[in-house]
């Protein structure tokens, strides 16, 4: 055995520290914390230089961030009937009782997701929240979803739906960050420069150095 290779039991013991980690970071309490860690993946994603003490988060929200000009509203779009928190806890629990790394084998449903099936789930959402929000507040709101879906692995691309569909809403802008994707579907006259130049996009960050624009 080489001395750099893990042994069954550090590996559990390293699964069983970062389920904590995630246990405390999905918990309630941490809200603030996650919200900071969504727009940095989604200025990340764009390409935006920023460093983090720019992202600030707001105790009397709306807005739940503050990044220069922009005031993101931050959303997460999770599978229907999910319980993030739970699942962490009881994968935990599973962690602490195993054995062995098989122990924690899982089966996955390795699934593609469409730019129109992933608008379609944050229309539904858009809409909910300007039913929310009065027209006032909205305008000064930069709404950004976090969509976190299981088992999807690669997105297929797909026309972005036009921005008249977003426009009714009345937000100063829409977007999305979902793993290595940034999307724009909508950027108000009022919005951050770095989100309304180069109007509605879709950014798919490369796992290398260069970044694709869709």
């Amino acid at each position: 055995m080489s001395d750099d290779k893990m042994s069954d039991e550090e590996y559990l013991a390293s699964v069983r520290k970062a389920r904590e980690e995630s246990v405390r970071f999905f918990s309630s309490a941490n809200k603030p914390e996650r919200e900071c860690w969504v727009v940095n993946e989604f200025l990340g994603n764009l390409g935006v230089t920023f460093v983090e003490s720019e992202i600030l988060p707001v105790a009397d929200e709306p807005p739940d961030i503050c990044f220069r000009s922009a005031n993101f509203e931050v959303k997460e779009i999770l599978d229907k009937g999910r319980r993030r928190h739970a699942d962490y806890k009881a994968a935990l629990e599973k962690a602490k009782a195993a054995t062995v790394p098989q122990d924690l084998l899982e089966q996955a449903t390795p699934r593609d997701i469409t730019y129109a099936e992933v608008c379609d789930l944050v229309e539904k959402e858009v809409e909910r929240f300007s039913e929310k929000y009065a027209p006032a507040t909205r305008k000064n709101l930069d709404l950004l979803f976090y969509v976190n879906l299981e088992d999807v692995y690669g997105y297929v691309a797909t026309p972005l739906p036009l921005p008249s569909r977003w426009e009714a809403f009345g937000f100063s802008s829409v977007s999305i960050v979902m793993g290595r994707l940034a999307v724009i579907l909508v950027a108000a006259d009022s919005a951050p420069d770095f989100l309304r130049n180069g109007g509605p996009r879709v950014i798919l960050k490369p796992r290398g150095n260069e970044k694709d624009a869709i």
